[in-house]
């Protein structure tokens, strides 16, 4: 029999594969007992509504997404420069489905959620792709400083969203292979917003540790805030 966590890791992977199958909207806590293998009153053991649950899922599907970030940053030579760190989002991102689908404000996945005031995604990214985020790079002597801060947060949303969307637009079928497009697009950046002579990549790789030491750190606390509201509801019978 698997212990407590396992079930409750079980319980959001099911939870994860069912959403981005179905949808926020239209996933029940039913479908995730299903995936899951498990009783509907099981799953209510551990979350007492499907918006608690995703909440959770969205917690560690973050951490991970950002623990995988950091980890290609770290072994890229490059990784600290603007082009490197954008290469390791991407690379994290095409690791975590429902990041990539939270990214790109994927209405048939995320659905409704979206629309919930202060909702938690929203938090997560309060500090992410900021004005101050770049010119710390700038201060690090990873960005080059000619160019105001905003205008390089408007160039860089501009690429990133266009990469994250472009499926909207293109069959997926005539893409280039995805590693050829991120070296690209890393060797882009690095280009057009690195110093003259190069970026300082372990000083912008530095500045990262303390980012995403910085983010976990959010991150516990809003989900702290979270559970404190959160009470067991032991053998509910509704659905959602």
């Amino acid at each position: 029999m698997p212990d407590s966590d396992e079930r409750r890791q079980q319980i959001l992977d099911a939870a994860a594969g069912a959403i981005i199958r179905l949808g926020y909207d239209k996933t029940t806590m039913s479908d995730i007992a299903e995936e899951a293998g498990a009783s509907r009153r099981t799953v209510y053991l551990y979350f007492k509504s499907k918006e608690e649950l995703f909440e959770e899922l969205l917690y560690r599907e973050y951490l991970l997404y950002a623990q995988a970030w950091l980890e290609q940053v770290e072994a890229d030579p490059r990784g600290g420069t603007i082009g490197g760190v954008y290469r390791a989002i991407f690379h994290a991102v095409n690791r975590r489905p429902l990041i990539a689908a939270l990214l790109r404000r994927d209405r048939r996945v995320i659905g409704s959620y979206l629309r919930k005031r202060e909702n938690l995604f929203s938090q997560m990214l309060s500090g992410v792709n900021t004005v101050s985020f770049f010119q710390a790079l700038q201060a690090a002597g990873a960005l080059r400083q000619d160019l105001d801060a905003t205008v390089i947060l408007h160039i860089v949303e501009m690429l990133s969203y266009g990469q994250l969307t472009i499926g909207e637009f293109k069959p997926p079928d005539q893409f280039p292979p995805d590693e050829a497009v991120m070296a690209a697009l890393a060797d882009v950046m690095d280009r057009a917003l690195q110093p003259e002579g190069g970026g300082k990549s372990e000083a912008g790789k530095a500045l990262f540790r303390q980012i995403t030491a910085a983010a976990r750190s959010q991150i516990e606390q809003i989900k702290q805030a979270a559970d404190s509201k959160h009470k067991p509801l032991i053998g509910a019978t509704h659905d959602n």
